[in-house]
């Protein structure tokens, strides 16, 4: 990266990093954060380019890392939260108040949605893949593993979404992501 400093780095990458940040977590603030602090650790210089990759597969390493242990915080959080809540409407009787944004919610009930329940690998891959349109070398540069597990999960990823929708009587037909098994060339 000797000949692309930071601001062309941002004006390049930042847009594609924001969208993989948006359909990782379905959450514009949230995307606005993760595409932030990505862009504060390159910044800051605690993570180093060893132009092992190409720069934005890079980027979209860290992106990943700073998502994965975001989520793992929140997860903690409201684990945490939870019991403090299940404590008080016990002893109150209440129920929480409907916070969701429409956006979120409609977001919830997208395809993007069921990816997010997914597990890690699987969840990455086919983000990297469908959103971001990355082949699937760049996909094992990225999540740092061989050429056949992200095949793997992609395609266990794509069987667990076709699982999931007929579990919960939707129509996977509306969405154009190939829910039948891969038909992308690698």
């Amino acid at each position: 990266m000797a000949s692309l400093d930071l601001q062309q780095a941002g004006e390049l990458y930042r847009a594609r990093i924001h969208r993989a940040a948006l359909v990782l977590t379905g959450d514009p603030w949230e995307a606005d954060d993760l595409t932030q602090e990505t862009f504060l650790v390159l910044a800051d210089g605690r993570a180093k380019f060893e132009g092992r990759s190409q720069f934005y597969t890079w980027l979209y390493g860290i992106l990943l890392n700073l998502e994965r242990s975001r989520r793992r915080r929140n997860e903690v959080r409201q684990r945490g939260l939870r019991v403090l809540w299940d404590q008080d409407s016990m002893a109150r009787h209440t129920s929480p108040a409907a916070e969701a944004p429409l956006e979120v919610a409609e977001w919830k009930k997208s395809l993007w949605g069921e990816v997010a329940r997914l597990p890690d690998g699987q969840r990455q891959a086919l983000v990297l893949r469908f959103s971001e349109h990355l082949s699937y070398t760049e996909i094992a540069s990225v999540l740092d593993c061989p050429l056949g597990t992200v095949k793997s999960r992609i395609f266990n990823g794509l069987a667990a979404l076709k699982n999931q929708f007929a579990a919960d009587g939707s129509d996977a037909t509306t969405f154009a992501v190939p829910l039948d098994g891969l038909s992308d060339a690698v």
